[in-house]
């Protein structure tokens, strides 16, 4: 009996040890477990914060791509170029050299109205600055002092490497320091070809001469 009670506490002993030992490893999971979820959270948060700083870049991408744009915003209903109405103008009439192009508004709608002369014939036509629409407007035999190239090498423009109206604006602009672009002519003058841009800031329009291939001044004038 004293033997059998004996290994009885013996064995109550070992029990009782390995339920202590489990329970003082019960917190250390907890505890491991509590750090693996707040890694977690940093890391989410650090993404999040990433992420915001990616869209934070791109809108300020953007807005400086906005702001860099010429300030022409009275061409903004102008699709055709000068060198596709030019083009258009030399289809219609492939014998012809141009002498002259205007672009202004007619009742808030922009035209291009070009002109050119052949041996013996001055043309006019208009197109329409956003659809592209031609339309004939003018026919006229020349005088006869005129013909036979009188005309043509006269007045005809030279057009190789001319700069666009949105060129011209920004440096029209840039000129006269504010204002907007509103109208636009090519025209010769001795043997320089030159773009005519009108920048109107409220009630001042001021007119600046340039040269269409270098882009330097050649006059700004105040208008009445």
């Amino acid at each position: 009996m004293k033997k059998a009670g004996l290994v009885g506490l013996v064995l109550t002993g070992i029990i009782m040890t390995g339920c202590t030992s489990n329970q003082n490893e019960l917190p250390q999971q907890n505890g491991n477990q509590g750090s693996t979820n707040s890694t977690t959270a940093v890391s989410k948060s650090g993404s999040s914060a990433s992420t915001e700083e990616s869209s934070q870049t791109k809108a300020t991408t953007q807005d400086s791509t906005t702001s860099s744009k010429p300030a022409t915003s009275g061409t903004t209903t102008v699709s055709i170029s000068a060198d596709e109405a030019i083009k258009a103008f030399q289809k219609t009439y492939p014998d012809a050299s141009v002498t002259s192009l205007d672009l202004d508004t007619s009742f808030g709608t922009y035209y291009y109205e070009v002109k050119g002369v052949d041996d013996s014939t001055e043309y006019e036509v208009k197109i329409h600055g956003e659809t592209g629409e031609l339309t004939k407007e003018r026919e006229e035999k020349l005088d006869a002092d005129e013909r036979n190239g009188v005309e043509r090498d006269n007045e005809a423009l030279s057009l190789d490497g001319i700069m666009s109206i949105d060129e011209a604006a920004a440096i029209a602009l840039k000129a006269v320091g504010k204002g907007e672009a509103m109208e636009w002519s090519l025209e010769r003058e001795l043997s320089t070809t030159y773009w005519e841009v009108k920048i109107v800031n409220g009630r001042s329009e001021t007119s600046v001469k340039l040269d269409a291939k270098t882009g330097d001044i050649l006059e700004t004038e105040l208008d009445d």
